[in-house]
């Protein structure tokens, strides 16, 4: 029991002696009262034996010269257990020394193994900001940004770290003010990449090249089909036709519609169409085509609206479907106020799919012919019946225009009807609704009288000519 005890008792000594030495530090004057109580003590002890009688009758002499004999033998093993007991008491100090060394020797690794680690901790601290600041070992793409009107260098470094060019706009925002860029900014679109140095990236938007660079303005219509777009740039020298349209389909530019989009189905032609925004652009002429991408891919990316993915998902429909139905319905509405009905039909035949199950829309066939078929460099005929409304269910396997807005938001808004048909005359834009098949034979007989009384009219006018 005794051995069990013993790491008990060694801690009670060592609280006991941490705090004996805390007392004698913080209660001097209790330690310096203490010793003078003892010496008051021996004196009066001192004075008591001074004054004892000196002389002492014989019999107690003799008892005490008898206890003398008793004494010398307990002395004798008095002395045994007090020598054990030093030899005891060396032991334990031997112990506490070899223990306080350890402990010593324990903090001191301690201490070290804090200091190595804070060490490691700030160099690569250092190097990850020096990596950073230096562009190191980071993506070389280069990406169009515009920085808008009355920018502060705060909003600046937000919106760089958003783009993913940089990952500490903090640090960027003391780099711009020990540079003293502050307010040297320019507004407008820049060229900027992560693997730019600071120094490099702060240059760039202070710069502004508007003056020394030719650039011209591009109109893409609404309905414009891909290649289109493509030839246009063409012409204008902007970039060539085919590297746009590789760079414009492979995409991973990391805008925010990228996100939403399939991966790319063997059954498209174009990966991307109906995602080159139709608006006006200003491209620099020779402009890498990458850049030229990336602002048309930011322009969608700004057009489409997080309301106009809140509908998307009401509707249960995904962002490839929406666009591919909006460019059938771009292709098909002569009108801006006819669009929402002609989208209330497609859907409508959609959410029958049971009794109406093919879309049978014109504008698709004539891009599976007129587009597809002439642009392969091997006939595929199955990517061409696949976007063919007549022959393929639902909808094809992607747009077969570049849709605006308006037919974006028709296809988001439908007006609500029980239309199945609808027909136009090509003539006056005008366009017949119908429930089921006979009153759309019914329409398609209107419009053929129409254009017959038209036509006897202009040859009438003819003859009076």
């Amino acid at each position: 029991m005794a051995e069990k005890n013993q790491p008990i008792r060694e801690e009670n000594e060592i609280q006991d002696e941490v705090d004996a030495m805390a007392d004698a530090i913080l209660n001097p004057e209790k330690e310096a009262g203490s010793d003078a109580g003892k010496e008051k003590e021996n004196t009066a002890d001192a004075g008591k034996k001074a004054d004892a009688p000196a002389e002492e009758s014989a019999p107690a002499a003799e008892e005490m010269a008898d206890a003398d004999e008793d004494d010398d033998e307990d002395d004798d093993d008095e002395d045994v257990y007090a020598e054990a007991r030093r030899k005891a008491a060396r032991r334990r100090r031997r112990r506490r020394r070899r223990r306080k060394k350890g402990r010593g020797v324990s903090c001191s690794l301690i201490l070290l193994t804090l200091i190595l680690s804070l060490s490691v901790t700030a160099a690569v601290t250092i190097l990850a900001l020096a990596k950073e600041m230096l562009g190191i070992d980071k993506d070389i793409t280069e990406k169009v940004i515009t920085i808008p009107e009355g920018s502060t260098t705060a909003m600046i470094a937000q919106q760089l770290q958003q783009e993913n060019i940089i990952r500490i706009p903090k640090l960027f925002q003391v780099f711009s003010r020990l540079s003293g860029k502050d307010g040297s900014y320019i507004a407008g679109e820049h060229v900027v990449s992560p693997s730019m140095s600071y120094e490099a990236m702060v240059h760039e938007l202070c710069s502004n090249h508007t003056d020394d660079r030719d650039y011209v303005k591009v109109t893409f219509r609404e309905g414009l089909t891909l290649l289109g777009a493509a030839e246009i740039l063409e012409e204008n020298e902007v970039c060539s036709k085919n590297d746009f349209l590789f760079y414009f389909n492979a995409g991973g530019y990391g805008y925010k519609f990228e996100e939403y989009l399939p991966e790319t189905s063997s059954l498209k032609f174009y990966a991307r169409e109906g995602y080159c925004f139709p608006d006006t652009y200003e491209f620099y002429v020779d402009e890498d085509p990458q850049i030229v991408v990336q602002k048309i891919y930011a322009n969608f990316d700004k057009k489409f609206t997080n309301a106009d993915y809140k509908a998307m998902e009401a509707m249960n429909m995904t962002l490839d479907e929406v666009i591919t139905l909006a460019s059938i319905v771009q292709a098909e509405a002569p009108t801006i106020s006819s669009m929402r009905m002609v989208s209330s039909v497609f859907h409508n035949r959609m959410n029958n799919s049971m009794t109406f199950p093919k879309l049978e829309s014109d504008p698709t066939r004539v891009y599976a012919e007129d587009v597809i078929a002439p642009n392969l460099s091997i006939k595929n005929e199955i990517m061409c019946n696949a976007y063919n409304t007549y022959i393929q269910n639902g909808l094809p396997p992607g747009a077969i225009n570049n849709p605006g807005k308006d037919a974006i938001t028709a296809v988001l808004r439908p007006d609500d009807t029980q239309y199945y048909f609808f027909c136009a005359n090509v003539q006056t834009g005008e366009i017949f609704y119908a429930q089921d098949n006979a009153g759309h034979e019914e329409n398609l007989a209107a419009i053929k009288l129409q254009q017959a009384q038209a036509a006897l009219a202009d040859t009438g006018d003819g003859g009076n000519g």
